[in-house]
């Protein structure tokens, strides 16, 4: 019995322990501690931070595009036929005279013999009214036949004559569609596509094939409304191949279209590229940067900035009591030194540059002696 009172003495003891512990954990706010501030009761956060400063920005835009050539043949026949055969293929290169296509031959031969019958009927007519003329002649120097008959007889061998000289320059345009049947490349290049296959029925004046001469290349980029103006007060140009390593030409603006194509309403420009060598690939992906010269602006680096509610903030730190709060900032394009930062800093402000999503708002920190300066001088970069 002693025991049992012993046991069941143990246990309320036990009983009240528990409850007044859970009692102290249910205090209010206010006893547990929740007026307390940030960092209350812990030591400062070192922290990294910089003296913004005015810096000198390259102010740079970009645009994509694609390498072509500085010339572009289209080659077509000049009268139309069915395509016979055609002898080169895309990336073939060819030479100055070389023969590109054919077509067939069954439409103009008819119409050469047709040519040549009509010359020698109006070869045999002039001959009869030549001698019909030499005739008239002697027999006017007897008398036997008028000046008026023999002037008529002149008449028509001169007519006749002329129709001689009609039938063989059509018997020569016929022989010429003979010609105009073989298409021959005027210049040397490479042939870049092909607008028709063998078998094909062509127009007068059809693309068959175009072909790229070998030289200067160009980069052909389509220019947006809002750029039209930075094409034209850009005091420079750059073209940046990723296909060769992201190495960058120089360029200069041969043409921009004074007209929007009106499905894409983007304004048509080339690029002449200065240095290009042989490993510019024709339609390779290239990107151009427009210089636009330098400015004035203040830069952060990247890990001064943390996004809160989709707005870019940096903390401040205040000088005075050393506690950083957030500050909303509108940042600007990026450079090889961080973002410029639009509006929300003014020069001399301290700014953290490292660890900035462990902070909170009203927290101290522990400064170096001497913060560092912004970098007086960026430039742009892709």
């Amino acid at each position: 019995m002693k025991h049992s009172h012993a046991l069941l003495i143990a246990l309320m003891l036990g009983t009240a322990l528990i409850a007044g512990c859970g009692k102290a954990d249910n205090l209010p706010a206010t006893v547990a501690g929740a007026d307390a501030k940030p960092g209350q009761g812990e030591s400062p956060r070192p922290v990294r931070f910089m003296q913004v400063g005015i810096s000198s920005v390259g102010d740079t835009s970009y645009l994509p595009g694609e390498i072509r050539p500085r010339f572009e043949q289209r080659y077509g026949f000049r009268i139309g036929g069915k395509l016979a055969s055609r002898l080169v293929d895309v990336g073939h290169l060819v030479k100055a005279g070389q023969v590109l296509a054919v077509l067939d031959s069954q439409d103009v031969l008819p119409a050469i013999n047709a040519q040549e019958a009509q010359v020698e009927v109006a070869r045999s007519e002039t001959k009869l009214q030549q001698s019909e003329l030499k005739r008239q002649q002697e027999l006017r120097d007897k008398g036997f036949v008028s000046a008026a008959a023999l002037e008529r007889q002149a008449a028509a061998t001169d007519a006749a004559t002329s129709r001689l000289l009609a039938a063989r320059s059509q018997l020569a345009n016929a022989r010429n569609a003979l010609d105009f049947q073989t298409l021959r490349a005027d210049k040397a290049g490479v042939v870049v596509a092909v607008d028709a296959e063998a078998g094909s029925v062509v127009a007068a004046g059809q693309s068959v094939m175009r072909v790229a001469q070998l030289g200067e290349r160009e980069v052909a980029i389509n220019v947006p409304e809002r750029a039209v103006g930075l094409m034209k007060k850009a005091t420079g140009f750059a073209v940046r191949i990723d296909a060769l390593g992201g190495k960058d030409y120089s360029a200069r603006l041969r043409e921009l279209s004074p007209a929007a194509d009106p499905a894409s309403r983007t304004y048509a420009a080339r690029l002449s590229i200065v240095d290009a060598d042989d490993s510019v690939a024709l339609g390779m992906s290239a990107t151009v940067r427009l210089d636009l010269g330098a400015r004035q602006a203040i830069v952060v680096p990247n890990s001064a900035l943390y996004t809160r509610d989709g707005t870019a903030r940096v903390w401040l730190v205040d000088r005075a009591s050393e506690v950083v709060n957030p500050v909303a900032v509108e940042v600007g394009a990026s450079t090889n030194d961080g973002v410029i930062i639009l509006a929300g800093l003014k020069p001399g402000d301290l700014v953290v540059t490292a660890g900035a999503n462990l902070l909170l708002p009203g927290q101290k920190v522990r400064l170096p002696e001497a913060p560092p300066a912004s970098t007086t001088q960026g430039t742009g970069k892709p």
